[in-house]
């Protein structure tokens, strides 16, 4: 894989990285507001959608494991890639509290 292809892999990753928090924080403020509202339809959507963030993390994990895997990143950019295998991660676990509230709002 030449050096511009993976750079340009990197950055479909961080595009996606960036997607999935703008996600993550919608469905955050939406399971808030449904609470607040006590709105039945906006909670639902918010554990619906949990699984399009779940998918969206898996995703991301899995092109940076293709990135490590072919390319073989030395320091910056190996620190780079592990570094948005961490943030999805965490951003899939705060989806999941986003979901959690969600149910909570439900019961």
């Amino acid at each position: 894989m030449p050096r511009e292809d993976f750079e340009n892999n990197l950055k479909v990753v961080q595009d996606d990285l960036i997607q999935l928090s703008s996600m993550v924080e919608k469905s955050v403020f939406k399971s808030i507001d449904a609470l607040r509202n006590r709105d039945i339809a906006a909670s639902q959507q918010v554990i619906d959608d949990d699984d399009a963030i779940d998918e969206k993390q898996q995703d991301i994990e899995n092109k940076c494991i293709e990135l490590i895997a072919l390319e073989a990143p030395m320091a910056g950019d190996l620190r780079v890639i592990i570094s948005v295998m961490m943030m999805a991660t965490e951003l899939e676990r705060i989806g999941d509290y986003a979901e959690g509230i969600g149910k909570i709002s439900l019961a």
